[in-house]
C-alpha cells in the first residue's frame, strides 16, 4: 500500500515525449526539497507510449480510455493532474521546407518578415494541417478531462530549439548533410509553434483544463528555447526546463480556487 504524505503537493504527470523533461525537473525539485505554497513537490509521471497504456482507447470509436490510463487518475491523495499532450506537431510541419517553399502571415506578427522565395499560404492552412496531426492526442486530452474530476493543467510544449542545436542532432529530422540545407528559418518554425500553442490554449479553455504557458525566462533573444534549456536531441527540452515549468504549473494550480480547472 502506498503511503501518501498529506502535507505534500501530490500530483501525477501524464503525456507524451515532453513529459520526460518535466519528470526529471520534478524529481530534481523534490530532491532539493523545494516547496510551493508551503508544500513539497511530489509528482509521479507516466509516459502514454509505454506498453501498458497502448493503445490509448479500447474501442474503434475512441471513446473508452485504456483502463490502465483510467487507473492513474484514481491514485490516493492527488491534488491535480499535469498533462503534456503531443507537442511536436509544429516541428513535423515546419522543420523541413517543402517544394515549393511555404511561409505565412502570422496574426501574432502581421508585419513580420516573410520568405521572399516562398509561396505564401493562409494561416488557416497551417492551423488545419496541425489540427489533422493533433487529432488523436486531442481526443486523448478530452477523454482524460471527461474521466476525472481532478483539477488538470496542460503544460505548453517548449518552443522550437535554436538552429545550431537542431543541426547538432540532425538524424531526428534530416537524412543527410545535404538534406539539412532545406531546414526552415527560425522565423517560420517560431510562427508555426505559436499557431499550435494557440490551438492548445483554445482546446483547454473549451474543456476546463488550465494552461501553463512557457515562462519568459525560457526564451532566448531569438524567441526560441534558450540554449541552457535544450535537451539532447533536436526537439526536446532538458531537466532545467522541467524544473522551471513544474514550478510554474504548481504555483498556478495551488493559486486556483478549489474545484476549478
Amino acid at each position: 500500500m502506498t503511503v501518501v504524505d498529506a502535507h505534500a503537493l501530490n500530483f501525477i504527470g501524464i503525456g507524451h515525449s515532453h513529459i520526460v523533461a518535466l519528470a526529471k525537473g520534478s524529481y530534481a525539485l523534490e530532491a532539493k526539497g523545494e516547496a510551493i505554497a508551503g508544500r513539497s513537490i511530489r509528482g509521479r509521471f507516466h509516459y502514454l507510449y509505454d506498453p501498458p497504456f497502448m493503445p490509448a482507447f479500447t474501442d474503434a470509436e475512441q471513446t473508452s480510455l485504456n483502463p490502465a490510463i483510467l487507473d492513474l487518475l484514481t491514485a490516493d491523495g492527488l491534488a491535480f493532474v499535469l498533462l503534456s499532450m503531443g507537442g511536436n506537431e509544429h516541428n513535423v510541419l515546419s522543420m523541413r521546407q517543402t517544394t515549393p517553399r511555404f511561409d505565412f502571415i502570422s496574426s501574432d506578427e502581421p508585419d513580420g518578415p516573410l520568405d521572399a522565395k516562398a509561396e505564401i499560404v493562409p494561416e488557416a492552412a497551417i492551423r488545419e494541417t496541425l489540427r489533422s496531426y493533433m487529432k488523436e492526442n486531442m481526443q486523448v486530452l478530452r477523454a482524460l478531462r471527461a474521466a476525472s474530476h481532478l483539477p488538470m493543467a496542460l503544460i505548453e510544449p517548449p518552443p522550437p530549439l535554436p538552429r545550431a542545436h537542431v543541426l547538432a542532432y540532425p538524424k531526428e529530422f534530416f537524412r543527410s548533410q545535404f538534406d539539412q540545407q532545406g531546414m526552415s528559418s527560425d522565423n517560420l518554425r517560431r510562427k508555426v509553434w505559436w499557431v499550435e500553442t494557440q490551438m492548445l490554449q483554445a482546446a483547454c479553455r473549451e474543456i476546463g483544463v488550465a494552461y501553463v504557458a512557457t515562462t519568459p525566462d525560457l526564451f532566448g533573444p531569438d524567441g526560441l528555447l534558450k540554449a541552457e534549456a535544450c535537451g539532447q536531441d533536436a526537439s526536446h527540452a532538458n531537466e532545467a526546463y522541467g524544473e522551471i515549468m513544474i514550478a510554474a504549473a504548481a504555483r498556478l494550480m495551488t493559486s486556483q480556487p478549489a474545484g476549478s480547472a
